[in-house]
């Protein structure tokens, strides 16, 4: 980490709403542009998938430039660094997209930060088991994921493609969640 980075203060997550649509896509963009399966989701992509039911965005902040003398008020000039999409349909979640910038934001915490909220707003809602895909070929995410606590429940073939028509399998992956909340032990209908 940069000293600039190591002196600054920690990002602070913040619900994301269609209305922060361009600036998630511009995020995305950048976050997965050395993927050769990525194709960017277009600002009204994002605004369609975040007014889809169950769907809830959350972006990670950063004060720039950083605030002085221990400020942590957010102000316009807050650069968006990282992003996670998720969708709940009943008692299952799937993780839509997470992404943090490169150039000094990885490995740093924010992703997980990012997750740990997701799971918890999850958590609260009856959500039980959150589910994602990743490239068989992304190493790192895979055990990213299985840090927190995912474990690979599947394949699927051919899932990601990229301009040449290459394919990969992506890895499924899945964690159940603590169910700490009252709606848990209610009986499924």
């Amino acid at each position: 980490m940069t000293p600039a980075l190591r002196a600054a203060p920690r990002p602070r997550l913040q619900p994301a709403t269609p209305a922060h649509a361009a600036v998630l896509a511009a995020l995305h963009a950048v976050c997965f542009r050395d993927q050769p399966w990525h194709r960017p989701w277009r600002p009204d992509e994002m605004a369609d998938v975040l007014a889809l039911p169950g769907v809830r965005g959350w972006l990670a902040l950063a004060p720039d430039p950083p605030p002085a003398d221990g400020d942590t008020e957010a102000t316009d000039m807050d650069t968006p660094v990282g992003l996670l999409l998720v969708q709940a349909v009943g008692f299952d979640a799937d993780i839509l997209t997470l992404g943090v910038l490169p150039g000094g934001w990885r490995r740093h915490g924010l992703a997980r930060a990012l997750v740990q909220e997701g799971e918890k707003t999850l958590d609260v809602a009856g959500v039980e088991r959150v589910h994602l895909e990743v490239a068989e070929r992304n190493i790192a995410a895979q055990t990213f994921y299985a840090r927190l606590g995912y474990s690979q429940v599947g394949r699927r073939p051919r899932y990601y493609h990229d301009e040449n028509g290459v394919s990969q399998d992506a890895i499924t992956m899945c964690r159940s969640l603590s169910q700490s909340h009252p709606a848990a032990n209610e009986p499924r209908p």
